[in-house]
């Protein structure tokens, strides 16, 4: 039967990690949402977006929009708040993180190149509990347990957009995911009668990631008359076996003496965990004031099973993003505000793992704002707020509230960055 264990006390690990919850005890944890700040403040939508001026992290086609004199840089920073409640208590973390770091150029006339790094997972937990059965504390002593675990898998890309046509792009690229995951387990036995001691257990997992995929897009124009166009974009994630290198190290000894920890188990090896097939879809509307679009998002990690040990149940997810942008007047050189993308936006997630026969969803609203620092609008800074809950108050199992901030920083991006000077 799986469980999460129940978060008896739980203690923050630090800005070091992406993530605190008790959810990214099992798989390779939490998974991140690879989005710039501008597409968090709509929902996460952006499949189907297109731009000169704006980088997305969610279509390789996209990277043929770039302009011939123009080169984008982009960086990211998260600041999140996570309240967690149970039957029994109730916790709150704080984090802060970089969510991406990109940069993209043109390489000649419809053809662009993209380079970013951003989490892909984040693993982060700190639980204690205590053995509550009578007849254990009576004749034994009080058991303490531990667990913990911390790192993640990053994910590199480099790829490819090329424009086919005026109206029909495509794109590619490598994906690289590379990473490291500690998780540690510990039992000790604190007696409470007699004079004898007790063996105590500890645990030490450590997974290296290192592995190469692909990704593939897909946009194309729809619609255009004027200056609005209706856009449809396609993606597909190659999914395979992650193929990480295991080592585990069981030890058990007794406490209170000088004698030291007898090994007990010491291997190493690979896991058989598999990523899964992602296919995604979106539409996209860009017009003078107005722009939106939804998309719709497939995985299969159905094709983990069953867990043998834990009994959790890896499942098919599908998650919905919907979000709007507003611009009052591009072009309005007296008013600042009218230069300003107003935002607003829905996602609705379910995670890829079930628990006790309890699966957890997600649901988030968002809003944002991006602020041109120029009047070509393609240095801007952009600020997206999260608000959103998951999983549900049941034995075992959590309920978690977040809010989160994300800044994006779009640099760079003036003409005159390839510009030759006649004069020194």
């Amino acid at each position: 039967m799986a469980c999460v264990p129940v978060v008896l006390s739980a203690q923050a690990l630090g800005s070091s990690i992406n993530t605190f919850s008790p959810y990214s005890f099992y798989g390779i944890g939490d998974l991140e949402n690879p989005v710039t700040a501008a597409s968090r403040g709509m929902g996460g939508v952006g499949i189907g977006f297109r731009s000169d001026k704006a980088m997305n992290l969610q279509n390789p086609a996209s990277y043929s929009a770039i302009g011939r004199q123009t080169a984008l840089f982009h960086v990211g920073i998260d600041g999140e708040a996570t309240f967690l409640r149970s039957q029994t208590t109730r916790n709150s973390y704080l984090s802060f993180n970089v969510s991406d770091v990109a940069f993209q150029l043109p390489l000649a006339k419809g053809l662009g190149l993209a380079v970013t790094v951003n989490p892909y997972s984040s693993v982060g937990y700190r639980i204690t509990t205590m053995e509550e059965a009578d007849n254990v504390w009576e004749n034994i002593g009080y058991v303490h347990y531990l667990y913990a675990g911390t790192g993640g898998v990053n994910q590199i890309k480099a790829g490819l957009g090329y424009a086919v046509t005026d109206w029909l792009s495509v794109g590619a690229q490598l994906i690289y995911y590379q990473g490291n995951i500690r998780r540690n387990y510990q039992q000790t036995i604190e007696p409470v009668v007699g004079d004898g001691y007790y063996l105590g257990l500890t645990s030490d997992n450590q997974e290296q990631i290192s592995r190469l995929m692909g990704e593939f897009g897909l946009q194309a124009r729809l619609m255009k008359r004027g200056d609005r166009t209706l856009t449809l974009g396609l993606t597909y994630s190659m999914g395979g076996r992650l193929n990480s290198r295991i080592v585990e190290v069981i030890e058990h000894g007794p406490y209170f003496t000088s004698v030291g920890y007898d090994e007990v188990v010491n291997r190493s090896y690979r896991s058989s965990f598999r990523l899964p097939h992602t296919f995604g879809g979106g539409l996209y509307y860009q017009g003078t004031r107005w722009s939106g679009g939804v998309d719709y998002r497939f995985a299969g990690w159905s094709v983990n099973g069953t867990d043998a040990t834990t009994g959790v149940r890896y499942r098919d997810t599908h998650t919905v993003n919907a979000g709007v942008q507003l611009v009052p007047k591009a072009g309005d050189v007296r008013k600042v505000l009218n230069r300003w993308a107003y935002r607003l936006g829905v996602r609705y997630s379910q995670y890829y793992m079930a628990f006790d026969g309890h699966n957890i969803d997600e649901t988030t609203v968002t809003v944002g704002v991006g602020i041109p620092l120029g009047a070509r609008g393609v240095n801007a800074i952009d600020v997206g707020f999260e608000y959103g809950m998951r999983g549900v108050v049941a034995p075992g199992l959590i309920r978690e509230n977040f809010f989160r901030v994300s800044i994006g920083l779009s640099l760079f991006g003036d003409d005159y960055w390839f510009m030759k000077y006649k004069y020194d």
